[in-house]
């Protein structure tokens, strides 16, 4: 049920950027009526139950959730979404991480990459920043870290947008 309300949502918000209507800002609008921005995060994960935790911390959160199968389902709810948050799962066998973390966090719109690893240590993460990625999670989830992580990377993102290098780039990505 809860997945066919998700889809009900997700397809209206992109009606509405399709048609030009404002229909997603009823649906995140506060008393005083200004905007509450959303997370847009994109899980290309593994394991069910991490899945199942990111879609359940999605829903508690108010974050815009899309979990995708393939890296290229990823690109693509990325970009439909206006993700601003990645997290990928590094034992996916389809394609090597680092190309893929690399190749998303260089979009024109660039999204905060999270490496999801069963192995953490100080040269993974440092791989990881130098591939353009944000940050490493280990496995298994747990709650609280992953909203640690996902929050920061969003605030982290909102605050990059701003910046003169990437504020063309946010509007282009924005109009198109």
């Amino acid at each position: 049920m809860w997945q066919s309300l998700r889809t009900l949502l997700a397809n209206t918000s992109i009606l509405a950027q399709r048609t030009g209507c404002d229909v997603e800002r009823r649906f995140s609008e506060v008393e005083n009526d200004a905007p509450v921005p959303r997370v847009g995060v994109v899980g290309l994960l593994a394991g069910a139950a991490e899945r199942r935790l990111l879609a359940r911390l999605g829903f508690d959160h108010g974050w815009d959730v899309h979990l995708a199968k393939t890296c290229n389902g990823a690109q693509v709810a990325f970009e439909q979404l206006r993700a601003s948050v990645i997290l990928y799962d590094q034992d996916l066998p389809e394609a090597p991480w680092r190309h893929s973390v690399h190749t998303l966090a260089n979009f024109t719109r660039p999204a905060c990459v999270i490496l999801v690893s069963s192995v953490v240590d100080n040269n993974l993460w440092e791989e990881l920043i130098r591939h353009g990625g944000y940050d490493v999670l280990a496995k298994p989830l747990r709650p609280d870290e992953v909203v640690r992580a996902v929050q920061l990377a969003w605030s982290f993102w909102n605050g990059m947008m701003k910046l003169p290098a990437y504020a063309g780039k946010a509007r282009s990505a924005h109009s198109a």
